[in-house]
Parts: C-alpha cells; sequence; structure tokens
C-alpha cells in the first residue's frame, strides 16, 4: 500500500517573514514612484529607501530602536508635517512627504493587521497621485509590480488572519522583543520558501496575470482611438437600434412615443446658459424624402454622407463667429439616442473626444457617426450661431437652374429636387389643391409668407394631442388628417406644413431633433430629456437659406416667455437632478478627460494648494506676530495671576477633554464589544499580559526552568484569569487582586 505525501506548508512564523518581504517591497515601489513627480522629496525618498531596504535584509533591527522612539514617532511625523507647510509654498509636496514619513513609519515597525492595511493604504496615496500626474512608461512598469505586491500581499494577509486570533494591532511593548519569525537569515528562509512553492500553480499565476496585464494594455490602446464593438468583427454581429426615433426614417408616431419617455437622452454643458434662449432647437436628422409610412433620409443623401467620410477628430464649419452664444458647449449624448450629432446650430469649430469615422453634409448641417455608439458620446462645440437658417449653395444653384430651364438629367444635386415631391396621386393633388386655395386664395405668395398662413391655418382646424385619429379613405394619411379636423403631435404638424409647402411649390424637409430642456439647479447644465423630442419643418427661402419654420400648435408662443432659459427660472431641483449631476461630474472630470484638460486640473490644484498654503502662512505669522508682542509686554504681578490662570483653565479644559473621550472611546467600546469594554476584564487582561512576560523573562535570565511553578504565583493568576472570563458574581475583590499582581510583578523584576 502506497501513501501519497502531502506537500509542505508554510507555519505561521514563516508566513509572516513572508508578509514582511512583499509589505517592504510595496512600500519600496511606491515611494521610488515619486521619482517621477517634480516635487522636492527626492533625498527623503532616498533616505526612506535605504532604511527600508535595511529593515528587509535585518528583520531585527527595529526591535534594537529605543522604545522611546517609536512613542514619539507620530508626534515627530505630525510636528515636521506642519512645519513643513508653514515653510513650504504649495500643500500637495507637503501632503506627499508626509505620506512618504508615513510609509517609512509603517514599514520599519512590526505590523499586525490593521496596520498592514495602513501600509496598503499609504502605497495607494503615491501612486494614485503619481499616477495623476505623469504619463511616464516607467510609471507603467512600478503600478505593474505595485499590483503584483499588493495582491501578494494580501493574500498572505489574509492566510495569517484565519489562523492569528490575537489582537489586529501592534502594541507598543512588543517593538522592544525580536518576534520568532524574525530571527534567523534570509538562506533558510528562501530555502523554506523553495520547497514548499507549487511552481505550477506560480506559472500559472504569472501566465494569468500577464495575460490581464496585456488586454488591459490592449484596452487601453484601442478603446481611446476608436469604439470597440466597431473595431473587430464583432461588429456585423451586433445589432445597434436606436431607442429614439431618431435614425435615417421618422415614422408618424415615433417621436410622439418617445415624448413619454423622461429618461436623460443629453446633457449640454455651456460656460454661458444666460445667453440661451428658453426653447433651443437640437438638430439631429434632416429628412428629406416623403413616403406614405412617413419622412426619411433619402437614398442620394445617403451616399452623399458616405462619400464624405473621414476619420478626424476635429471639423470646422465655418470662421470666427459674429454672434456666439454660450461660450464652449460640451455635449454628453447617451447611447440609443442616434448616430447624429446634436447640433443647436452653425459652429466654428467641432472636437469630438477621440478621432473616429465621421460623416457629414454641409447643405443639410448633418454631423454622424457611422454607425450608433453603444456608449456615451462626448464633443464641444465652438463659436455656436443660432441663427434659423441653414446656407445651402448647392440648392440654390439647383433652384436658380431649375428656373432658367430645367437640371440637366445627369447633374449630380438633382436629388435635392426631391424636397418639392408632395405625395402622389390624384386624389392627393385635388386635396392639396382645394387647401391651398383655402390657404392662399389665389395669391402668390413667397416661402416666409405662405409659411405663415400655412401655420396659421393648421393652428385653426387642429389641436394638438399625443394621438391622432386619422380618418378613413384612399388618400394618403398626412393628406387626410389635414384635410380633417383631427388633433395631432408635432409630426402631422411638420409633415403637413411640408407636403404643403411643396404643393405651393416651395422646397421643404422635415427636420427631427430636441427642444428645449431644463437647467440643472446644482451644476447648471441643461438636461435634455426624450420627452422633449420635437420634429419641424426647414423651408428654403429660394434665394440660399433653408428657414426653420415650426408649425406645433404652442411651439412659437412659447419662446416669447422669457428672454432666455436660465430667466425662465425652470430649474430643475430634484432629487433625481441630484444624482444626474454626479453623473455629469464623472463625465466632466473623467469620460471627458484629455492631456489640455488635465494640465488645466494641475494648474488648478497647484493654484489653490498655493493660496491656501499662503493664507495659512500668512494667519501663522499673524499669530506669531501677535504672540511676539504679547510676550513682549511689561510684566507685573496681575498679568502674571491672569497668564497663570489662562494657563491652569487651559490644563484644566485639555484633562476635562481627555476625560471626555476617554469616555467616549469608552461608550463606543462598549457597543462595539460589550465583553471586552469592562475596565476591571481590560485591567485583568493587563496584568495577564504582563505576569506572562515577567515570568518569560525571568526564566530566560536565571535558566530556572520553563516555568515558575509557585503556588501564590498560579493563585494569583487563577483570580486574574476569573476577573478576565468570569461570570461577574463569582469575581474576588478587583483591588486586593491588582496589588497582589503588582507585589509579584516587582518579585519577577529581581
Amino acid at each position: 500500500m502506497s501513501t501519497a505525501s502531502s506537500r509542505p506548508q508554510l507555519s505561521l512564523d514563516e508566513l509572516r517573514r513572508l508578509k514582511w518581504l512583499l509589505g517592504g517591497a510595496l512600500a519600496l515601489v511606491s515611494l521610488w514612484t515619486v521619482f517621477f513627480l517634480d516635487i522636492e522629496a527626492l533625498g527623503l525618498v532616498a533616505f526612506a529607501s535605504a532604511a527600508i531596504a535595511a529593515v528587509l535584509v535585518w528583520p531585527q533591527l527595529p526591535a534594537r530602536v529605543p522604545a522611546l522612539v517609536w512613542r514619539l514617532a507620530v508626534p515627530a511625523i505630525v510636528v515636521a508635517a506642519g512645519v513643513d507647510l508653514y515653510l513650504s509654498a504649495d500643500t500637495l509636496p507637503v501632503l506627499i512627504r508626509l505620506a512618504v514619513l508615513l510609509v517609512l513609519y509603517r514599514t520599519m515597525a512590526y505590523r499586525r493587521k490593521r496596520e498592514d492595511l495602513q501600509l496598503i493604504v499609504l502605497g495607494l496615496f503615491l501612486i494614485v497621485v503619481a499616477g495623476v500626474l505623469t504619463v511616464s512608461l516607467g510609471f507603467a512598469f512600478l503600478l505593474l509590480v505595485f499590483t503584483a505586491c499588493a495582491l501578494g500581499f494580501l493574500f498572505v494577509v489574509t492566510l495569517i488572519d484565519l489562523v492569528d486570533t490575537g489582537p489586529k494591532v501592534m502594541r507598543p511593548e512588543e517593538m522592544r522583543e525580536v518576534p520568532a519569525w524574525a530571527r534567523g537569515g534570509w538562506g533558510a528562509a528562501a530555502a523554506r520558501f523553495r520547497q514548499v512553492a507549487d511552481w505550477r500553480l506560480l506559472g500559472f499565476a504569472s501566465v494569468l496575470f500577464a495575460g490581464v496585464v496585456g488586454v488591459s494594455a490592449l484596452l487601453f490602446l484601442l478603446i481611446p482611438r476608436f469604439e470597440i464593438g466597431s473595431g473587430f468583427f464583432l461588429d456585423k454581429y451586433i445589432t445597434r437600434q436606436s431607442r429614439t426615433g431618431f435614425t435615417d426614417t421618422v415614422r408618424f408616431g415615433g417621436v410622439a412615443e418617445l415624448v413619454r419617455d423622461e429618461s436623460v437622452a443629453m446633457r449640454v454643458d455651456l460656460t454661458d446658459a444666460a445667453s440661451l434662449p428658453r426653447a433651443p432647437y437640437f438638430r439631429l436628422v434632416v429628412l428629406d424624402e416623403y413616403t406614405p409610412e412617413g419622412f426619411r433620409l433619402s437614398a442620394p443623401m445617403k451616399a452623399d454622407l458616405l462619400r464624405a467620410q473621414r476619420i478626424t477628430q476635429v471639423l470646422r464649419e465655418r470662421g470666427l463667429a459674429r454672434e456666439a452664444v454660450g461660450g464652449q458647449w460640451t455635449f454628453y449624448v447617451e447611447p440609443g439616442v442616434s448616430r447624429f450629432l446634436p447640433l443647436p446650430g452653425s459652429f466654428t469649430l467641432l472636437r469630438l473626444r477621440d478621432p473616429a469615422p465621421v460623416q457629414t453634409h454641409v447643405g443639410a448641417r448633418l454631423v454622424g457617426l457611422r454607425s450608433e455608439p453603444l456608449a456615451m458620446t462626448a464633443f464641444q462645440l465652438d463659436g455656436v450661431e443660432l441663427a434659423a437658417a441653414v446656407r445651402d449653395a448647392a440648392m440654390a444653384r439647383v433652384v436658380q437652374e431649375s428656373r432658367a430651364g430645367g437640371l440637366r438629367p445627369d447633374d449630380p444635386a438633382r436629388h435635392l429636387m426631391l424636397t418639392l415631391q408632395p405625395p402622389a396621386g390624384a386624389a392627393n393633388a385635388a386635396t392639396l389643391r382645394r387647401v391651398l386655395q383655402e390657404i392662399t386664395g389665389g395669391e402668390t405668395l413667397d416661402a416666409a409668407a405662405f409659411a405663415e398662413r400655412a401655420t396659421a391655418w393648421l393652428h385653426r382646424r387642429h389641436a394638438y394631442a399625443l394621438a391622432a385619429n386619422i380618418p378613413r379613405g384612399p388618400q394618403d394619411d398626412i393628406v387626410k388628417w389635414l384635410d380633417s379636423n383631427e388633433p395631432g403631435f408635432c409630426e402631422f404638424f411638420a409633415g403637413a406644413l411640408a407636403v404643403l409647402s411643396r404643393a405651393a411649390g416651395h422646397p421643404a424637409r422635415v427636420v427631427a431633433g430636441f427642444r428645449g430642456g431644463t437647467l440643472n439647479a446644482f451644476e447648471n447644465y441643461i438636461m435634455v430629456r426624450n420627452s422633449d423630442a420635437h420634429a419641424w419643418v426647414e423651408i428654403f427661402d429660394g434665394e440660399e437659406n433653408w428657414v426653420r419654420v415650426d408649425p406645433t400648435l404652442g411651439s412659437a408662443a412659447a419662446e416669447t416667455d422669457a428672454d432666455s432659459l436660465a430667466a425662465a427660472g425652470e430649474r430643475d431641483s430634484s432629487w433625481d437632478a441630484r444624482l444626474d449631476s454626479l453623473r455629469v461630474l464623472w463625465y466632466r472630470r473623467v469620460v471627458n478627460f484629455d492631456a489640455r484638460q488635465q494640465v488645466e486640473m494641475v494648474d488648478a490644484v497647484k493654484g489653490f494648494t498655493t493660496r491656501a498654503g499662503e493664507a495659512l502662512r500668512a494667519r501663522l505669522e499673524a499669530w506669531t506676530q501677535r504672540l511676539k508682542a504679547w510676550l513682549a509686554g511689561p510684566w507685573d504681578l496681575r498679568r502674571l495671576g491672569r497668564a497663570a490662570g489662562a494657563a491652569a483653565l487651559l490644563g484644566v479644559a485639555l484633562v476635562l477633554g481627555w476625560r471626555l473621550s476617554g469616555w467616549l472611546r469608552g461608550q463606543w467600546q462598549r457597543r462595539r464589544q460589550p465583553g471586552e469594554s469592562d475596565p476591571v476584564r481590560r485591567e485583568a487582561g493587563r496584568w495577564l499580559r504582563e505576569l506572562a512576560e515577567g515570568a518569560r523573562r525571568k526564566v530566560e535570565r536565571q535558566n530556572v526552568g520553563e516555568d515558575l511553578r509557585d503556588a501564590a504565583l498560579q493563585g494569583v493568576r487563577a483570580e486574574l484569569e476569573r476577573l478576565r472570563f468570569g461570570r461577574r458574581e463569582t469575581w474576588p475583590e478587583p483591588r486586593r487582586v491588582f496589588q497582589q499582581a503588582r507585589r509579584w510583578r516587582r518579585v519577577l523584576r529581581r
């Protein structure tokens, strides 16, 4: 019969030695990241690195340091940080130097679980600061090493915590003795580590870690340049379906369904929201071809967009703005809205967050991505002008040539005449002629006059509603609706005006997008909801511009209610708006983060810390001068008495404060650990530890055997254990027991 030998395992002391090694390595790596910062701390980092390396090689060194040094270390660090803050012009370097000192102190001292976690937090602080302020590849390597050390360190700490049920904090008196794990050299420890190592498991873990690092690096390189869903072959297996109606086709009823959705579709961050009108228009898609189901983007215009596609990050539409509003506009568009970007008007510069395949159409003022994004889309506009007109030189040429005798059959711009095609059919044409006669009275009107009369006629015949009842009959739906008295929503008003304008000989097209928005009361940006979805019309004026006309009942009146969106006083201060403002804060500082904003943020932090440091230093100097003036004043018995009285009152206040804090700590401890909060039990536990330590030292000092078996001493220990762990009704008199313990402590020290 064969027996399988089990793999040897590390003992508790060997795990503690491994933890000491990993903690020191983690501390060194976090300290070395400071070398990538332009901060006067290099000498301090070099000294701390040398000291940590020394205690790593000789872990017995901390026990050789006098106990008074360990007790004064933290107060000395606090005083040094205060002096550094007083003398330094910047606050951030002071915090980094303070973190270096704390890492040095925590690494050189013996640690238990709580101190180990503090070491990780301090190291993370240095790593995060260096990560924000540097882009060095050397830092990236140190970050990987830190990650590996931190994972191993936490793993070993967890293993030790499963076995070690002692206190979680190192007591000062324990620093005076070399722990068992720190005795001996590293040669024997390394041999032991090699003996228990499972090389297959370590190899697998290393390959897994390298794989995660490789995938993360690949994603880091790819994601900033293009959307991950569009960059691989998976693109063809991803179905993109807009949640809104803003695709290449807007069917009748699509926008009305969207109006019932109160979720936020996009957020618009402006540097000057006061100049924005109350109900701004955001154009998304232009629909130039009419079908019985609704308007759609024609195939020739799609082809124009595809031909104009290029990978870019910056688009320029025109020169300097003459009447720019809003300053710089930053858009955060949620996924599922549209592949087209919402544009409030003409612009000088459009800047995407990252280079991407972009399609543009100048005459329609369309800017669209190649495919609908699966994540939030961010872009910025500079020099925005909110004119209600879009200049289209190509359409102007087509109109002029058609007036002069018609277009050539092979003219590439011939498809623009789609904006003159009303619904086909004799019945539709007859109804449109009759309605046009009611609107114009037989007069020949220009585009602006016709749009005004046609809009007024629609308002007299139709009310606004989110549901429309289409009369029965063989005619086109939009023709039947405009010839009825049924209510309708924005798509029917817009479609009816576009059809009437085309029948009257004026090119017209439907535009879908958003209208309006609400100011967030917490972060002062515009929240545009899906319920703000809207459709309107653009009519060609016969010269060179497409002019916006909004025929929906109530839309024109809302524009005159207030001068601006800010003046209207419509600010959302609900809890939903408060939560949404947190999302915008994330977008501002993380999602839309580029090198220029990073420099601006660093400069802002540096300026703030500099101003704060100067103000604090000025206040300290004023207090110092006041104290010097007070000390330099003439002293007499009365003044001396007042000073003594003030000092006495201050002393009493400090004593009372200390007593109060002790009482509060006791109350908190009693609530958290009821069994540990009793002062008698705590005192008994302290005397048990002291007697055990004194007996051990006496045994080592006098070589009297393994233990002191004096009956009186054993009796005192038994009574202390009853006070520590027994029921209260079985306790002996505590004061007498503590006096006996005090006498035995003196005996054991001889």
